[in-house]
């Protein structure tokens, strides 16, 4: 069903209220292969709440929900520079066996990413409001937000047979470079993705 895009609006994620962070951490969920990760977690909290606790609720302030003009949840994403990312304490509440594979994703972000990149940590809709235009609302929005921070690229992570991958180098992303540690694990690889501004290459 076609959807009037003009009538939606961001809301900063400090103003989302309690139950869309609940959907925010659910979608995040959803996105990637955070059940393995989550299971056995050290707060014995359900896998969705850990979600929250963890990658949610710390990044909040980074974060944008989008909403219809009825009020309705849509979707969100979280993205700041890599510099601005640093500067948040963080836990992580996995179980043990999961420390070196955080360890080697961090190491591999800090290889091919930069202080002023815009790094978007997360990026979903809910699913009945996908194929309607909305991914392009919000990666105008994204590109806005770098345009403001003068960050000169967009980058993020992206799984390899995810959907999201196809629409990414759609939208002109390229992978440079690729995460094998958990390919055994997942049978997938995870791909740094990258956007430059229009007319520049490297």
């Amino acid at each position: 069903m076609p959807m009037n895009l003009e009538t939606h609006v961001f809301v900063p994620g400090p103003l989302i209220a309690d139950a869309q962070r609940e959907r925010m951490a659910a979608l995040l969920f959803a996105t990637s292969y955070l059940e393995y990760c989550s299971y056995g977690n050290r707060l014995r909290l359900p896998l969705v709440a850990l979600q929250r606790r963890q990658n949610i609720d710390p990044f909040i302030a980074h974060s944008v929900g989008l909403f219809d003009a009825s009020g309705q949840f849509n979707g969100f994403y979280t993205a700041a520079t890599i510099a601005e990312f640093g500067q948040i304490k963080t836990v992580s509440y996995y179980r043990a066996e999961m420390h070196a594979m955080d360890a080697a994703y961090d190491a591999f972000i800090a290889a091919h990413a930069r202080e002023n990149d815009l790094f978007v940590a997360s990026l979903a809709l809910e699913e009945r409001y996908r194929g309607r235009g909305l991914f392009n609302v919000m990666l105008d929005h994204v590109k806005a937000l770098a345009r403001g921070k003068g960050s000169p690229r967009i980058v993020l992570t992206v799984w390899e047979n995810s959907a999201a991958m196809g629409m990414y180098l759609n939208k002109g992303f390229r992978s440079r470079a690729v995460f094998d540690y958990a390919a055994e694990l997942f049978f997938d690889r995870l791909h740094f993705m990258e956007l430059l501004p229009p007319g520049e290459s490297q």
